[in-house]
């Protein structure tokens, strides 16, 4: 996996990942920037990349602190993008947004025993990914330039911290850089080799899988049947920006069983439900039109207008 990454992405695959991560939550994100954050988000994709991927004159025109912030919440964007292209994670949560997160000391039998110290802040990777019976760990990082050695040895030290996700090793590890240039944005991944990690996490894996579809969660949606089509419900963000979620999908994840095997079958149940979707989601996919493998649409509209 090491390497140059295919940067096939769209400016509306970045735009619905901007949406999807970026904080723990939108109530989080209501609480730190304001109700207009979705707008903000949208604007700064559509402000700051062309259709291209390449950084506008506006991203250039930035002072260098502003340039770090974007290119932090882009970076975090690019890397949702990825995982869920190009290795079909359906989720990315953060790990410090889960709900009840247990830091524990896994045995060699992978079983868990509770009490562990949790890594610093500053050592602890960005996000879990979940993909049905697999699970992954990601750290992200947004750059003007290419990282140095001592920026992927970080890196690979934060996604190695963890050796069990709910007593299950990892499927991989992956340390995301994302490159914003003139020239278009590109991308490297680095899957370290195993180490001898001493700290898992233990968290609700429904309640996780809610925090990614907090957009919906946290605000009233509306039908969208003649905006993107049946079957869609969510919210116009900005004038002719609509993003969705599979009203079925949205269903499922609403309610929150009582009981902690009840909310392990309803995990399941939301997989099999975007299992029987996955190939009328992917037949939407275009230029102005980014399904997600967790059943969410972004559907852009605008005209085309110069360079933007």
């Amino acid at each position: 996996m090491n390497g140059v990454l295919p940067l096939d992405a769209t400016r509306a695959d970045i735009i619905r990942s901007l949406l999807t991560v970026g904080y723990p939550s939108r109530k989080e994100a209501v609480k730190v920037v304001g109700r207009w954050r979705e707008r903000m988000l949208v604007a700064m994709a559509t402000g700051y990349l062309d259709r291209s991927l390449r950084t506008t004159r506006y991203f250039r025109s930035l002072e260098q602190t502003e340039k770090v912030g974007v290119s932090f919440l882009l970076g975090e964007a690019f890397t949702h993008w990825y995982a869920q292209r190009h290795m079909d994670v359906e989720y990315l949560v953060h790990v410090t947004g889960v709900r009840d997160c247990k830091w524990v000391t896994p045995a060699k039998s992978m079983a868990v025993k509770s009490g562990a110290s949790p890594p610093p802040l500053k050592s602890r990777p960005d996000f879990i990914g979940i993909r049905r019976t697999e699970r992954h760990v990601f750290e992200s990082k947004g750059r003007q330039r290419k990282p140095s050695g001592s920026a992927e040895a970080k890196a690979l030290g934060q996604v190695s911290a963890l050796s069990s996700i709910n007593g299950k090793k990892p499927t991989t590890r992956c340390a995301t850089f994302f490159m914003l240039k003139a020239a278009g944005a590109e991308g490297k991944v680095i899957d370290p080799p195993e180490e001898q990690a001493q700290i898992g996490v233990v968290f609700d894996e429904r309640d996780a899988m809610a925090k990614a579809y907090s957009f919906f969660l946290d605000n009233p949606t509306v039908s969208l049947a003649d905006q993107i089509g049946p079957g869609y419900v969510g919210r116009e963000i900005e004038t002719d920006v609509f993003f969705g979620i599979d009203k079925k999908v949205l269903a499922a994840i609403s309610e929150r069983p009582a009981s902690a095997r009840a909310r392990r079958v309803r995990v399941q149940e939301i997989f099999s439900i975007l299992a029987g979707q996955e190939q009328v989601h992917e037949a939407r996919r275009s230029d102005n039109e980014s399904p997600g493998p967790d059943g969410t649409l972004l559907v852009d509209r605008r005209p085309r207008n110069g360079h933007l």
